[in-house]
C-alpha cells in the first residue's frame, strides 16, 4: 500500500536529484549542477589571471560580482536563447546585462579548457564594457571580446578579406545595433570589429586609455569616444573603411588569389570536358569521311 507520505516523496524526489546549486567564490557566483560546477571551478584561478590580464590592457579595473549560469544540456540552453534561429542559438554563451550573468552552455559541449577559458573572458569583456558604457555599440562590444580574448589571429584576418571580396562587409556604422541576419556574414561581422578595436588599440594607445576615463563622467560612449579620438563614430567608420582597404590590401589579394585557386579545378575539369567533346566531335567526322570515300570508291 502506497502512503500519503510515499507520493509526497516521489513527488519531491526530482527537485532534490535536478535542483540547481550555487557555490560563491570572491568576485564569481557559479549556477547548476554540482558536476559542471566542480568542472567550472576547477579553471577560475586561471579565469582569475585572464581577467586581470585584460584588465591590465586596457588600464582599467572592475571590482565586481559576476554570476555564472551553467546549463545542464541542450535544451535548457536553447530555453535561455529563445527559438527565434538567432544568433544567440548557434553560441556558445552568452551576457545579459540584465542579470548581470554569463549563460553558458554545458562544458561537455565545448571543445577543451582552452575554449571555455576563452570563451569566459569574451563574456566577460562584455560585462566589463557594459559596467562603463550602457550604449556600447554592437561592433565595439564584440571588437573588444574578439581581440583581447585571443581570438583575433591571421584566419579571421583572412576570413575578413575574403568577406570584404565577396561583398560580405558592412561598414561599422551599421553594426552598431544588430547583427547580420545572414550567417553568413557573421563571421566577418566579428572579425572586422575585432580588426577595429585592434586599431584603436595599436595605433591610438593613449587616445584608447583616454577613453575609459572619459566613462567616469557621463558614461556616454559616444560622447567619451569623441573627446578621447577627436572624431565621432560615423567619422571612425568611414575612416576605418578607407584603412581597411588600403591595410588589407595584400590579405585582400591572398584572399582573390585565394578564391582563383579554389575555383581553377573546376575550369580545368570544364576544360578537359570540352577537350573531349571537341576529339569525339572530330573523331566522328573522320569516320564519316572515310564512309564517303569508301563509297565514292568502291573496291574492285
Amino acid at each position: 500500500m502506497i502512503t500519503k507520505k510515499f507520493v509526497v516523496l516521489l513527488l519531491i524526489l526530482p527537485l532534490f536529484l535536478f535542483a540547481q546549486s550555487q557555490k560563491q567564490f570572491e568576485n564569481i557566483t557559479l549556477i547548476g549542477n554540482d558536476n559542471d560546477i566542480h568542472v567550472l571551478e576547477s579553471t577560475l584561478s586561471q579565469f582569475d589571471n585572464s581577467i586581470f590580464g585584460f584588465q591590465k590592457s586596457v588600464g582599467y579595473y572592475l571590482d565586481d560580482r559576476i554570476k555564472i549560469h551553467i546549463a545542464k544540456d541542450k535544451a535548457e540552453y536553447q530555453t535561455w536563447t529563445g527559438s527565434s534561429n538567432n544568433i544567440l542559438e548557434f553560441s556558445q554563451a552568452f551576457y545579459s546585462r540584465k542579470s548581470d550573468s554569463i549563460y553558458l552552455r554545458n562544458p561537455s559541449e565545448l571543445k577543451s579548457i582552452i575554449t571555455l577559458q576563452r570563451i569566459l573572458l569574451h563574456e566577460y569583456i562584455h560585462h566589463f564594457i557594459s559596467k562603463f558604457y550602457k550604449n556600447a555599440p554592437l561592433w565595439f562590444h564584440e571588437g573588444m571580446a574578439v581581440y583581447f580574448s585571443g581570438d583575433m589571429g591571421f584566419d579571421r584576418e583572412f576570413n575578413f578579406a575574403k568577406n570584404y571580396v565577396l561583398g560580405n562587409s558592412r561598414p561599422l556604422a551599421l553594426m552598431a545595433y544588430s547583427y547580420p541576419k545572414n550567417r553568413i556574414e557573421w563571421e566577418s561581422f566579428y572579425a572586422k570589429s575585432g580588426l577595429a578595436v585592434k586599431y584603436l588599440y595599436n595605433k591610438k594607445r593613449v587616445e584608447f586609455y583616454r577613453f575609459w576615463d572619459f566613462s567616469r563622467r557621463d558614461g556616454s560612449f559616444e560622447s567619451a569616444f569623441r573627446k578621447a579620438f577627436l572624431m565621432s563614430t560615423s567619422e571612425f567608420s568611414k575612416y576605418f573603411e578607407d584603412y581597411a582597404k588600403s591595410h588589407f590590401r595584400t590579405e585582400i589579394l591572398l584572399a582573390s588569389t585565394g578564391m582563383i585557386w579554389s575555383i581553377l579545378p573546376l575550369f580545368l575539369i570544364i576544360g578537359v570536358i570540352r577537350k573531349k567533346i571537341r576529339n569525339r566531335k572530330r573523331i566522328k567526322e573522320w569516320e564519316e569521311e572515310d564512309l564517303t570515300n569508301d563509297l565514292s570508291n568502291p573496291s574492285p
